[in-house]
Parts: C-alpha cells; structure tokens; sequence
C-alpha cells in the first residue's frame, strides 16, 4: 500500500470533490474510487484506514448495485473525510479539501437513492 503523500493529494481531492457531484453508481465511479484508495495508508495513523475500508466497501456496493448500502457508504466515508480535516498534521489547504469532499459525500448520500 501507498504513503499518504499530501503534494499529490491536493489536485486528487480537487478531482473527487468533482466526481462525488456526478453519478457514483456508474462505472467510472468504481475506478476513481481505485485512484483514492492508492493514496490512503491503510496502516497509517488517523481515519486512512477506516476510509480506505468504507471505500472497499463502497466498491462493492457499487458493482452490486446496492443503492441502500451505497449511500450508508457515502455517508459515513464523508464523516470520516470530515474527521481527517481535523487530524494533526494537515496543513490548512488540505484540511479545507478535506472538509469540501466531506460534505460533498454526505451530500450525495443523500442524492444516490433518488
């Protein structure tokens, strides 16, 4: 598994904050959701590998089609985006990306079903 490398994060968290506005139960969304999980530690201090696990998750739900569990997903990978923002060691810049994409998630959370 990848480090975390915040240089290149910030230009990856632009493009999800994008990309959670679209359709995340098409296809493309499953293959994003590979390009976020290669920059999450999953052994790494923090919400890294809570998110890179509810990202699986979400994977899986999407393949299956699974609306219900798919939004349960968003919801709680945006709180945990959120959590992220206030962890120790993220500079201002990213902590503002951090906290966009949270809402942005839990803002499709509440879209997927509909």
């Amino acid at each position: 598994m990848s480090r975390f490398n915040p240089a290149s994060a910030g230009q990856s968290l632009d493009d999800a904050i994008n990309a959670v506005k679209g359709d995340l139960t098409a296809a493309p969304a499953a293959s994003q959701l590979d390009s976020w999980m290669r920059l999450l530690d999953g052994t790494g201090a923090g919400a890294q590998g809570a998110m890179l696990q509810e990202m699986t998750d979400l994977k899986k739900y999407i393949a299956q089609g699974d609306v219900a569990n798919i939004s349960h997903a968003l919801n709680r990978l945006g709180l945990l985006t959120t959590k992220a923002a206030t962890e120790t060691g993220v500079d201002e810049e990213m902590s503002s990306k951090l906290r966009r994409l949270g809402e942005a998630l839990q803002a499709a959370s509440t879209t997927v079903a509909a």
